[in-house]
């Protein structure tokens, strides 16, 4: 017994010695890999920082643009708001300027029409009443 326990504990502590040291390399191998991964994060932060910093340029240019055209378009709304109030104005103002001249001009020219109409008219009445008695002295009966 003591022979073969003395292997047996030997073969024991030869895999413990043997998985320590491969627990060693792997702890070893895990703190490398850690160091290089900083490494890389480093550089990729020191490579993606201008990148960020020009997105974050080009969005902040675009809410100031969005900004200016947005005041740009309440600008013209109110230019073309105030527009079409003074044009209406100034309609309305041309058409009371000229509806009271217009309407007295029309209203002279269909007087100057009825007093052509009733001249007509009285013109007519004479010429038809001197046939008219020119047909009764012919009229035998």
């Amino acid at each position: 017994m003591s022979e073969w326990s003395s292997v047996w504990l030997a073969v024991i502590a030869i895999s413990v010695a043997l998985m320590a040291a491969i627990q060693i390399g792997a702890i070893l191998i895990a703190i490398k890999l850690g160091r290089q991964l900083a490494v890389t994060t480093d550089e990729l932060r020191k490579e993606i920082r201008p990148l960020m910093d020009k997105m974050n340029r080009v969005a902040d240019e675009a809410v100031r643009t969005t900004a200016l055209a947005a005041a740009q378009v309440e600008r013209v709304d109110r230019l073309l708001a105030t527009t079409a109030v003074r044009v209406e104005e100034a309609v309305s103002i041309l058409r009371n300027a000229m509806g009271g001249p217009v309407r007295q001009g029309a209203a002279a020219f269909m007087a100057v029409r009825a007093v052509i109409g009733a001249f007509r008219q009285w013109q007519n009445r004479g010429a038809k009443g001197a046939t008219r008695d020119d047909e009764d002295a012919l009229f035998v009966g």
